[in-house]
This record gives structure tokens, C-alpha cells and sequence, in this order.
């Protein structure tokens, strides 16, 4: 900085060296490593007592780290003689007069100081800022070491833009990607579906965590997956960012929907077994009392069914009622749901449905498998069914009681020819 000329303070205008004299900074200006000016916030902040007893100091060389000299004096150089910037911002180590280290945010600029060109350094104490940064690395690495290790892939990602900051090895086995190539593109790249993008950042943006969501993922070759992903938002590096733990189970939802269809399923006709039946009916009924919606269920039975057996084997009458049972699914509504629950006795729920209509389907269903030619080898096969209807009613406590009410209708229809649909009053 340039001395001024000394003259009498104005009431107006700011004395500046009283400023710099009191600044919280150290302010500090040599020539040629030969102290010209300190405050006392540059001597305090290297263990000196007194600006005038680091002054006494010939060169502030005990200052800088031995091994630090050579760049301090080719770096004073290019200053003074303008083949670098005039002000230059850095992170430097330098030593206090007990020859502890300390750290500094060092400012040096070039100024004219008693009509010759000098150093000017404006200096900030940041020893505990970079030793919490060195402990925050630390930590960071010691996280990185542990994810790394983990049995299952994990990644940490940006959380504003989703761009990948760290993946471990089984997060590349997971993506078909190398970790470079994984770095480089963002999480919301591998995310199959828009959907899934939308509700994972609303999620997380309103609880900061999330647990066991299922999410599609799309891998770099391309292979489509469902994975079970954990998230939780951290400080990464500084950064706001979210940790993910992701986990394929595509081939368990695989597994979970085959034992579903054996347990579901009638292994004949592939429709629902009586237990599926029997309980997708209560949801039914359940729905139909909670909006006070009709609800029609119908049971058939093939007539005259054992003389199909005797005539045809057990391979004949397995022939037939998986004819029956796909005749049947194309007449039927979208909406009606076919089960067998045993032998050859169905039975068919309709929602939203009366009993005119109800008994609409069923008359149309009857009349289709009668004129239907079912084929057993070169042989051809005609059947009919015989059908009862009921409709939901307020005494109807279970879905067991409707079906029953549908039983008896059915046996009604038997006694009186076969071939018939009588509906429950």
C-alpha cells in the first residue's frame, strides 16, 4: 500500500490506516522478503507480541517452510516484474514463531510503497477450516472404503441433478457399466420409467428418506430390471447429495408370481381355484356394500358329466372342461371373473350387475357351449350346463351365503331338464 503524506485528520473523511490498523485480518507489506509493514493482526497471527518485533526481523524468512523458499521468491519475482496477475488468491502454509505451522487464505498483490514497488498480503487464518476439511475427508474415504466393501451395489449421486459422485463395484456388475462410464452419467439415466423419476424425487424431497421402494431400472445393456432401492440424503463431499442402495429382485417377483399362480390357479383350466375364488369374491362383496353396487354370481355345472367320463376317459372329460372353461372366458365380460371350485362346478362373479342382466350373460353363455363342438382327438363332443343366479341381498353375510343362494338355483335347474338358467328370487 502507498504511504500517504501525513496531514490532519478530517471529522469527514474515514481514516484508512486506522482501519487497517484495526482490521481482524493480518496485513502485511515487504520488499524483497524485507518487513516494511504489519498490523497487529499479522503479528499476532505468527506469535509475535508486536508488529515492531516481527519488523526487527531482517528477512521473513523464519516465516515461510524451507522447502517453500525457491516458489516464494521466483513467485515475488514474476509480481513485481507483471508477468502474472496483480492479485493472486491462494491456500498457504507458513510457519509462527514457535515454528508451528499455520495455514492461510494468502491475498498478494503488487503496490507501491514509498514511491517503490513492494508485496502486499492480506492473510486469513483457515488452520481449522482445513483440518475440519481434512477430517471430513477422512471420514468421506473411510465411507468410500466401507461401500465399496458391502456386499450389495450402492451409489451416491448430486441429489439437485442426479449426477453420480461415487459407485461401488457391485453397482457396476448392476448397471453393466464401468465406474468411470457411471461417474459421468447421472442416476436418473438408469431409471426405466419417467413415473418411477417423478415419485422417487417427490419421496424424497418430502422425507429425506426412502425405504424398500421399487423402482425399474434399465441397465447399460439395456436389460430391464425391477430393483428394491433404500435412499437417504447426505453431505457428500460438501455436497447435498443421496445415497442408494439398490437391490435386484426381479428374479424373487418372478418366483413370488409363479407361487402365486400355483396357489391361485386351477392347474387344468388355468382359471382361479376355489381359495382365490372365494376370496377375490369377499372383495367383491366388500366393495358392493361399501358403494351400495349390485353384485350377480352365477354357478354351472356340466350336464350329465360322468357319462362324458365313462364314454371318454378322464383324458376326454379334462378334454372338455378346458373347452368349456375358454368358451366360457369369451362370452363373459371383462368385469366377470370364472373359478372352478371343484369337479365340474363353476362359478362366475359379475359385478355390477342385477338380476335381469345377470341372467342375460348367463342365458347367452348356456346357449353358446350347447352349440360349441368340442374336439377329443378325431372325436367331436357336445355339452350343456345347467346355471343358477342369485344377486347380492342385505341377509347375505359372506360370500359363501350368495353362492349358496346360486346352489340352490342351480339345483333348480337340474331338476328341471338341465340345460337351463333359473336366478334366485
Amino acid at each position: 500500500m502507498k504511504r500517504l503524506p501525513q496531514k490532519t485528520p478530517s471529522t469527514t473523511e474515514p481514516d484508512f490506516r486506522m482501519m487497517v490498523e484495526d482490521a481482524h485480518h493480518g496485513v502485511f507489506v515487504h520488499r524483497n522478503f524485507r518487513p516494511l509493514y504489519a498490523n497487529a493482526a499479522f503479528a499476532h497471527l505468527f506469535g509475535y507480541a508486536q508488529p515492531r518485533d516481527l519488523l526487527a526481523l531482517p528477512l521473513i524468512r523464519p516465516l515461510i517452510p524451507a522447502e517453500s523458499w525457491a516458489l516464494f521468491e521466483a513467485r515475488y519475482d514474476k509480481l513485481l516484474h507483471g508477468k502474472v496477475d496483480n492479485t493472486k488468491v491462494m491456500r498457504q502454509r507458513l510457519l509462527r514463531a514457535d515454528g508451528h505451522e499455520i495455514w492461510l487464505a494468502l491475498t498478494e498483490r503488487r503496490i507501491v510503497w514509498e514511491g517503490q514497488a513492494a508485496a502486499e498480503w492480506h492473510a486469513f487464518d483457515i488452520s481449522d477450516q482445513l483440518l475440519l476439511e481434512q477430517q471430513l475427508l477422512a471420514s468421506e474415504q473411510r465411507l468410500r472404503a466401507v461401500l465399496e466393501v458391502l456386499p450389495y451395489p450402492v451409489l451416491v449421486a448430486r441429489q439437485d441433478d442426479g449426477q453420480m459422485l461415487f459407485v461401488n463395484r457391485k453397482a457396476c456388475l448392476l448397471l453393466g457399466e464401468s465406474a468411470n462410464a457411471l461417474r459421468k452419467s447421472k442416476m436418473y439415466d438408469y431409471f426405466a420409467r419417467a413415473e418411477d423419476r417423478e415419485d422417487f424425487i417427490s419421496l424424497l424431497s418430502a422425507i429425506k428418506e426412502v425405504r424398500e421402494q421399487e423402482i425399474h431400472l434399465r441397465a447399460g445393456n439395456g436389460r430391464d430390471f425391477l430393483a428394491e432401492v433404500a435412499a437417504i440424503s447426505i453431505d457428500y463431499n460438501g455436497q447435498q447429495a443421496v445415497l442408494l442402495a439398490l437391490n435386484d429382485i426381479s428374479a424373487r417377483k418372478q418366483l413370488e408370481a409363479e407361487l402365486f399362480q400355483q396357489a391361485s390357479t386351477d392347474p387344468l383350466t388355468g382359471i382361479s381355484n376355489r381359495r382365490y375364488f372365494i376370496a377375490r369374491g369377499e372383495q367383491e362383496l366388500r366393495r358392493a356394500r361399501r358403494f351400495a353396487r349390485p353384485l350377480g354370481v352365477m354357478m354351472l355345472d356340466l350336464d350329465h358329466f360322468k357319462s362324458v367320463n365313462d364314454t371318454y376317459g378322464h383324458a376326454g372329460g379334462d378334454a372338455v372342461l378346458q373347452q368349456m372353461v375358454q368358451t366360457a372366458m369369451r362370452c363373459l365380460r371383462n368385469t366377470d371373473a370364472i373359478g372352478r371350485l371343484g369337479g365340474e362346478e363353476f362359478a362366475v362373479l359379475m359385478p355390477e350387475t342385477d338380476l335381469n342382466a345377470a341372467v342375460e350373460v348367463a342365458n347367452r353363455l348356456r346357449q353358446t357351449l350347447a352349440e360349441t363342438d368340442i374336439t377329443y382327438g378325431d372325436k367331436i363332443i357336445r355339452c350343456t350346463v345347467s346355471i343358477g343366479v342369485a344377486i347380492l341381498q342385505p341377509a347375505d353375510n359372506d360370500i359363501d351365503a350368495l353362492l349358496n343362494r346360486a346352489d340352490q338355483a342351480l339345483y333348480m335347474a337340474k331338476q328341471d331338464g338341465r340345460n337351463r338358467v333359473v336366478g334366485a328370487e
